[in-house]
């Protein structure tokens, strides 16, 4: 895991100025990297590089890497956990390795394939910068999900990339400007598209992008997309046998968890009383010997601790439980709003930055979650409730018109039923913007339903569709938050769930094998059986309710504030808002968070500033 940031010539030559603020873009994102820092030139392009060691930590690893023929360069982030397959086939084909890392094999591959090929091979977390002189092209490419992310920007004649935005910030000639629609999307709809920057300006590839910048211009194309992975036939198949679908679950898991536990560094799991991370702590211990989880432990509130130990006990893992509380929760808050660049913060992200802090203190640099089983196996209430939408929609339907009047309502309610169900998800209120300003959102909404509309019954469809776009809304801020967050403690986090053969077995897996007898996630509840404690497994799911009463009192931030001035509001409606925020936790969470990330970011106030603040404001 690392850092990559870099400076495209659309016209003239590369000349100081690009080898001066590539350092200064490098330097804003250190964190990503501690380990060893690198750069690379030619006469159109600038690369720059800060390592964070996992695999083959000696200098061999260093990047950019380049071929002996100095036709190719890559500047690379992430992890490829199929390399040792494809080193070996490399290898086969006569290639010579001389170091024991993934990076290597990364670039041989895109050599020697192409990249159009390259990756569609790899099984991973991914974001590189790859120059080929033989055809005097850059790619900028993105793993199928987007685990990893890449923004760009255009200033001037020069096209400017980074891992995160605040390392675009620090470019030259380029307007730190955070861009008021962004905000206004934000604050009123909390998920919203995660190639969405708040930075006017500024965009992030989408996930399985594959960009080609050259003389003409930028290509923007996506190798990947999920929709394009649903085979009918097998999405289809209600009559599957539930022991082979339980086998072949548990073993494409148990290969993705063993593929993740490959490090030469210290590894841990988190932990919490769910499935999920349970799952992933228990499989592990097979793999990673010692092995240690971790769970945050606030001082108040509804907590994980009792389930992580049951689960840890069961795995004969130990468990380091990570103390929280209100002063160092807040201070945490606004330091970790830094990191993600924007106001939408989890209830979760500033206790996953004490975690990851506390690992990295341990000696910890890889951590191993249990992200993404919600989305492809059917885990929030909110998926099981759009089905119902549909199924009640089809039996309204069906007690109305006949002939062609009852298949067009039919398809109102349908479309209706489901648009309600991805757009809303039982977590934002539906509001003008649905149609408004998420053109897009709702065009996919209708790839979905195209794509989907085999499957039976409605409610299965819907069910189905749901997974898929919260793929691309709802996990998309999960794992941008979790990137950051991870990384400005310099410690590496993987999601085993997001592997590519359970991707694509979750994707073609019949909707009843996913939410069966009232419990979502219910095949891989069953695999669980076998690992977890029954109490856990059985448990309704939970959050992480402490962050309404830390921030208590906080909302009086708002009066004179960053978000008054951005947005216009007057003194009265800023009363009016306030007095609101004193009942309603979640709104007061969503409108500090969004104010703390304007006071940073367009005011200049530091993250430690800020988390003073929170402190002297909160209602003790």
């Amino acid at each position: 895991m690392c850092g990559i940031v870099g400076i495209w010539r659309f016209a003239g030559l590369a000349d100081d100025r690009d080898s001066a603020d590539a350092h200064a873009m490098l330097n804003a994102i250190m964190h990503r990297g501690p380990d060893g820092q690198g750069y690379w030139s030619n006469n159109r392009l600038t690369l720059g590089h800060c390592r964070l060691a996992i695999l083959d930590p000696s200098e061999r690893g260093l990047q950019p890497a380049i071929t002996p023929d100095q036709d190719a360069v890559l500047a690379y982030n992430g992890e490829v956990y199929n390399f040792r397959e494809l080193r070996q086939e490399l290898e086969n084909c006569g290639i010579r390795f001389l170091s024991e890392s993934d990076t290597e094999v990364v670039l041989w591959a895109l050599y020697h394939w192409g990249v159009d090929e390259a990756v569609q091979r790899f099984s991973g977390m991914f974001a590189f910068a790859y120059f080929d002189r033989r055809k005097n092209a850059l790619w900028l490419c993105r793993d199928r999900l987007g685990i990893k992310a890449l923004s760009v920007a255009k200033s001037g004649d020069r096209l400017i990339f980074a891992s995160e935005d605040k390392a675009l910030l620090r470019a030259s000639g380029f307007e730190t400007r955070v861009d008021p629609r962004a905000l206004t999307l934000s604050l009123a709809l909390q998920d919203i598209d995660s190639h969405l920057s708040s930075f006017a300006g500024i965009r992030r590839l989408p996930p399985g992008a594959c960009w080609r910048v050259d003389d003409e211009g930028i290509h923007e194309n996506r190798f990947w997309h999920a929709l394009t992975a649903v085979e009918l036939p097998r999405l289809k198949n209600r009559d599957l046998n539930v022991q082979d679908a339980r086998n072949a679950l548990e073993e494409l898991v148990r290969r993705s968890i063993r593929l993740h536990c490959v490090a030469d560094v210290e590894l841990a799991t988190a932990c919490s009383s769910g499935v999920d991370s349970g799952l992933v702590t228990a499989m592990s211990g097979d793999y990673v010997s010692p092995l240690h989880a971790y769970v945050v432990a606030p001082d108040t509130g509804v907590s994980e601790v009792e389930g992580a130990r049951r689960t840890c006990a069961k795995a004969d893992v130990p468990l380091r439980e990570v103390k929280i509380d209100r002063a160092s929760y807040l201070r945490d808050f606004a330091t970790s709003i830094y990191h993600i660049e924007n106001g939408n913060p989890a209830n979760s992200t500033a206790a996953l930055l004490a975690m990851t802090r506390q690992c990295r203190k341990d000696g910890v640099k890889v951590l191993l979650t249990g992200e993404g089983s919600d989305e492809l196996f059917g885990g929030y209430r909110w998926q099981a409730l759009s089905a119902k939408r549909a199924r009640l929609a089809y039996i309204l339907a069906a007690l109305g018109p006949t002939g062609k009047a009852r298949e067009r309502r039919l398809d109102r309610f349908r479309r209706s039923a489901f648009a309600n169900a991805v757009l809303t998800g039982g977590r934002v209120e539906h509001t003008i913007f649905s149609t408004s300003l998420f053109a897009q959102q709702n065009f996919f909404t209708e790839e979905i339903l195209e794509t989907l509309e085999p499957v039976s019954p409605a409610s299965a469809r819907v069910f189905a569709g749901n997974g898929i776009f919260d793929l691309y809304g709802h996990m998309q801020n999960i794992i941008h938050r979790h990137d950051r967050i991870s990384m400005a403690s310099s410690v590496e986090l993987r999601v085993p769930f997001l592997e590519n053969g359970v991707i694509d077995f979750a994707l073609n897996l019949h909707p009843d094998f996913k939410y069966r007898r009232k419990q979502g996630k219910w095949l891989l509840k069953e695999v669980a059986s076998d690992y977890l404690p029954r109490e856990n497994i059985m448990a309704r799911k939970k959050g992480f309710p402490i962050t309404g009463s830390y921030l208590e009192g906080t909302e009086t931030l708002l009066k004179r504030g960053a978000l008054q001035d951005i947005l216009g509001w007057s003194v009265r409606d800023t009363e009016r808002i306030c007095k609101i925020c004193d009942a309603n936790e979640t709104l007061r969470t969503r409108l500090v968070a969004h104010e703390v990330f304007s006071r940073i970011f367009a005011f200049g106030t530091s993250p430690e500033e800020m988390g003073e603040k929170l402190i002297s404001s909160s209602t003790l």
